[in-house]
């Protein structure tokens, strides 16, 4: 699988196809987030299926499940505790989208799913628990799984220290990724392969860099972000997406 090339039309099939269902879904997902999942399903062919890991209430699953909609209609296996009444607004979310007969829920945690799953993956989306010790088992656990060539992608990888700390230095500073990019607010993706590049590499560390930058700078201004003029921000965003 190549490298994801974005058609001009993917942000507007977003903004005017998924924008409007997930507005209302509860969740911490940013429009570049949501259009980045978009785009990734999107691209999927079929080499394997595509997993997501903590679901909650489905706003990341209806950006999956409207991109491979879009696509080849690759099968969704949205992996969650799945418990009480937020499995019914899940549920509610992905029929009004109406995406349910591509996600396959999976009432589980993601560890003990990992165990019993034997479907190579072509896009891998991990937002579960955010703890070091269970985000690594996350990872040692799911990645081998995906295809070569197959996308990975973690979520809260800017100031959360769990997620943050492991696609560092199992990501960014690894010989197994190429193609990594920081979406804002905080995810990671990056493409799986058998060995990347010297220049791959250096690619990464120049990612990880900019990430860092952003981690900071957003840090120091979140108390002042309210000063921050819309366009100016706006600016920024579009800036860090044509740097990388």
């Amino acid at each position: 699988m190549g490298h994801v090339s974005k058609e001009p039309n993917v942000s507007k099939s977003f903004a005017e196809a998924v924008k409007p269902l997930i507005t209302d879904i509860p969740g911490w997902l940013t429009d570049e987030e949501g259009e980045a999942l978009y785009e990734l399903a999107r691209s999927c062919r079929g080499a394997g299926v595509i997993v997501e890991i903590g679901s909650w209430k489905g706003k990341s699953t209806v950006c999956l499940g409207l991109g491979s909609r879009a696509g080849s209609s690759v099968p969704i296996y949205a992996i969650d505790p799945h418990a009480d009444y937020r499995f019914g607004d899940f549920k509610t979310n992905v029929e009004r989208a109406g995406i349910a007969e591509l996600v396959r829920p999976i009432a589980s945690l993601s560890q003990a799913a990992a165990d019993g799953f034997d479907e190579p993956i072509e896009l891998l989306f991990v937002d579960g628990s955010h703890e070091y010790d269970l985000v690594l088992e996350d990872f040692e656990k799911w990645v081998p799984k995906v295809v070569d060539g197959g996308w990975v992608v973690f979520h809260d990888t800017t100031w959360t220290q769990g997620p943050r700390k492991v696609v560092g230095h199992a990501i960014y500073r690894s010989r197994r990724f190429k193609d990594v990019k920081f979406v804002v607010g905080s995810t990671t993706v990056a493409r799986r392969v058998g060995r990347n590049t010297l220049a791959d590499r250096a690619h990464n560390r120049y990612v990880l860099g900019v990430k860092t930058a952003f981690w900071l700078g957003s840090s120091a201004l979140k108390k002042q972000r309210r000063l921050l003029p819309a366009p100016v921000e706006r600016l920024g965003r579009k800036l860090l997406k044509s740097i990388q």
